[in-house]
């Protein structure tokens, strides 16, 4: 069987309706992602002990869970070939819901710095396990067409919603902002949040029900129950998969960067609404960077184009950093500003090549294991591949804190030092804001750079990724026509 027999499968009306809920889904996480830390650390005024311990436990309580639930995944009775359809389905009200309540404490609750953590940490939770059933949105696009130039395109144009729709809330939010200080004659950042998060937690569950009903998973199953224990080990036994690890290990901790941009846009604008300003176009730049990693990849292969881009990476963001200090230290100039933004959007470039190549990358490994094992592990090679991430994000998350701002009560004085809860942003310390902006640049670069080492020895690219695809493709045919035999006979 050739991949041209394959021939196209995904209808129209399911293309639109799946990217849809993809597009307003990542509208939920995005408004978490961007906005959860500055409603921690500004409104509530977490201190750093309590963030710290927020961003660890919720990551080892989080880990423990996707660990259950991609037990259950791989491990669940296929009926009628769906394995994502339903739980897709199922999840997206209550992801909606636990939106709303990320930014809603009610206030006898904040009084409390024991209850307070106790209901912090019991949303965050409840969260973990509903975007990870969630998340299903995403896991299915690999099985709707066993077409693999199909699924490239797929996986592209999921990418690129994806990133849109991670930024929108930042649009959200800013008009939201913009419409209350109007109406109240100053800036309410947590009736900003509350109401943008009631918006994309409604838009996000309806859209998840209408594309999670519309699609058909293609790629075919077997009824029987397997272990998914033995799925774990398979995926850390495949040399691919361990390298993909390695490489999330080391990306992750650009979460420390990350971590910083609400922080960076309240210090430089004034308002951490005003986020969007650093993100539109990095957003922007994250698009373009799809559709050039889509055009190179017709002549050059995913593993020296992840490899390419952690260099180009490191080498933007130090330019960014040098911009931005000259432009923090001589009167902010105009034509610095310019150069600034220029320089934001040529990172959203390497953004659009770290989002979609992993998403390629592990495509490409599930046919390997399928191979090699015959058995589909859609949920257990994501799941193995984020222990990398996990541990990375547990050591960042955990440290952030304390590089940001100051422990009154302990007398911590932090790398940054940010002030928490200034009404205009700009107060902060020049010194402040050069650090926040060296830590949302230079370390992020940093760590896409040796992010790109552990595919010097990788393999599963060009000539060897098509033989492995034509061969599964072959099995699966093989398999289906003895399946079709057996109930004849």
């Amino acid at each position: 069987m050739s991949e041209l027999k394959d021939g196209k499968h995904i209808k129209l009306k399911e293309y639109i309706l799946y990217v849809l809920a993809v597009f307003f889904y990542t509208n939920m996480t995005g408004m978490i992602n961007e906005y959860r830390r500055a409603y921690l650390v500004d409104i509530l005024q977490l201190t750093t002990h309590q963030m710290s311990f927020f961003n660890v436990f919720t990551g080892v309580a989080g880990f423990a869970l996707s660990f259950i639930n991609a037990m259950i995944l791989d491990s669940k009775k296929i009926k009628n070939g769906n394995k994502f359809k339903g739980l897709g389905i199922a999840s997206a009200i209550p992801c909606g819901i636990i939106t709303v309540l990320i930014f809603w404490t009610p206030g006898f609750i904040e009084s409390n710095p024991t209850v307070l953590m106790v209901w912090l940490c019991a949303i965050a939770l409840i969260q973990s396990v509903c975007f990870y059933f969630g998340g299903t949105v995403n896991m299915v696009a690999v099985v709707m067409t066993p077409n693999s130039r199909e699924r490239e395109q797929l996986l592209s144009v999921r990418g690129i919603s994806s990133a849109i729709g991670n930024s929108a809330p930042l649009v959200i939010v800013l008009v939201i902002a913009a419409i209350t200080k109007a109406v109240k004659g100053y800036e309410d950042n947590m009736l900003n949040y509350f109401i943008a998060a009631i918006l994309c937690g409604v838009v996000g569950a309806v859209t998840m029900l209408l594309g999670m009903s519309a699609v058909k998973e293609r790629i075919t199953y077997s009824d029987e129950k397997k272990n998914p224990l033995e799925g774990f080990a398979d995926v850390l036994k495949n040399p691919y998969a361990r390298r993909v690890l390695y490489s999330e290990f080391l990306k992750s901790f650009r979460g420390i960067a990350t971590f910083m941009q609400p922080f960076i846009a309240a210090a430089m604008l004034g308002s951490s609404s005003k986020t969007l300003l650093f993100a539109l176009p990095i957003g922007i730049g994250t698009m373009v960077g799809m559709l050039i990693i889509n055009a190179l990849l017709k002549k050059f292969t995913s593993r020296v184009l992840y490899i390419a881009s952690g260099v180009y990476s490191v080498i933007v963001n130090i330019i960014a950093f040098g911009v931005g200090t000259l432009y923090l230290t001589h009167g902010q100039p105009l034509y610095l500003n310019i150069i600034f933004i220029v320089c934001l959007f040529g990172t959203g470039l390497q953004f659009g090549a770290s989002n979609l190549l992993p998403n390629m990358f592990q495509a490409d490994i599930l046919d390997d294991l399928e191979l090699k094992t015959g058995r589909r592990l859609d949920a257990s090679l994501p799941f193995v591949i984020s222990i990398g991430g996990t541990l990375s994000g547990l050591i960042a998350s955990g440290v952030v804190p304390y590089i940001l701002y100051d422990n009154a009560e302990t007398g911590w004085h932090s790398i940054i030092g940010y002030q928490q809860g200034l009404a205009d942003g700009t107060a902060q310390s020049l010194r402040t804001k050069i650090m926040l902006l060296f830590f949302y640049t230079v370390v992020h670069g940093i760590m896409m750079l040796l992010a790109g080492v552990p595919f010097f020895t990788y393999k599963l690219s060009g000539a060897e990724r098509d033989r492995v695809h034509n061969e599964v493709l072959k099995k699966r045919g093989e398999l289906s026509e003895s399946e079709e035999a057996a109930k004849e006979a």
